[in-house]
């Protein structure tokens, strides 16, 4: 049977009718805080909205811009191995052999620097866009393939736009980087690059990779030790992946070197 209340317990109000009647005593007081309060998080969710929208644009416009000069560098290259191509099939024609060396490769300041120029004047026009950042990496690996190294390099300093560490695309960025450096032969800046991936958990796709180039460096660098520990290292890490399968190639060309020095 239920407890059967007295008159001072009927005329109590229970908890949650007390506790309402207090908040809302308490926001009739500070209506007008509140009204800020909420007025302010519009504001911000609005301030979130326009930002997007005007990042997506800029980037949509950077990507559209780029395209056209980075299109016409890639035609320029296509019609120069079409017309290496012909020349080839003429050779084969007249001699019945042909000597690929003697064929035509392509010279980079007549054939690539006037288009290569368009694209840089874009890229310093869109520095700040991710579409800016990828397009730097692809007319870097262009230029590396061109043997122009120094430009190469000074193409990916024109980029402004920072990935987060914990983007993948920051690990394409920093390999990418590391590469341009090596071939420049300044390895210290190699390494830095190489191992700001392999110090960073989020990127631990790279890590194979990354240690390999590493190693690399170093021994590049003539410090032998660090590039046999760091080969050890990776075989010892990651055994099954084909960066270990190089280093124990490099630390076996590493052994015949010491053994005949």
């Amino acid at each position: 049977m239920s407890k059967k209340m007295d008159k001072e317990e009927l005329k109590t109000p229970d908890a949650f009718i007390s506790t309402s009647d207090r908040v809302f005593s308490w926001a009739e007081h500070n209506a007008k805080l509140i009204s800020l309060a909420v007025l302010a998080v519009i504001v911000a969710a609005g301030g979130y909205m326009v930002f997007a929208f005007v990042q997506s644009s800029k980037e949509a416009k950077a990507a559209e811009a780029l395209y056209r000069p980075e299109s016409e560098l890639k035609k320029a290259e296509a019609a120069l191995r079409e017309d290496r191509g012909n020349q080839l099939k003429e050779m084969m024609k007249k001699d019945g052999k042909a000597k690929v060396e003697t064929a035509r490769t392509g010279d980079f300041k007549t054939d690539y620097a006037p288009k290569v120029e368009q694209v840089i004047t874009e890229l310093r026009q869109h520095a700040g866009t991710k579409a800016a950042l990828v397009s730097a990496m692809n007319l870097s690996y262009f230029l590396l393939q061109q043997k122009q190294f120094a430009q190469a390099r000074d193409v990916l300093d024109i980029v402004k736009y920072q990935p987060k560490s914990s983007d993948l695309l920051n690990g394409f960025w920093q390999m990418h980087r590391g590469l341009t450096w090596l071939e420049n032969k300044d390895y210290d800046q190699a390494l830095k690059a190489y191992q700001a991936v392999s110090g960073s958990k989020d990127l631990s796709y790279f890590h194979p990779e990354a240690l390999l180039k590493t190693g690399f460096a170093y021994e590049m660098k003539g410090d032998s030790a660090k590039a046999r520990e760091t080969y050890e290292k990776l075989a010892r890490e990651f055994p099954r992946s084909d960066a270990a399968s190089t280093a124990q190639q490099y630390l076996r060309l590493m052994e015949m070197k010491s053994q005949n020095s």
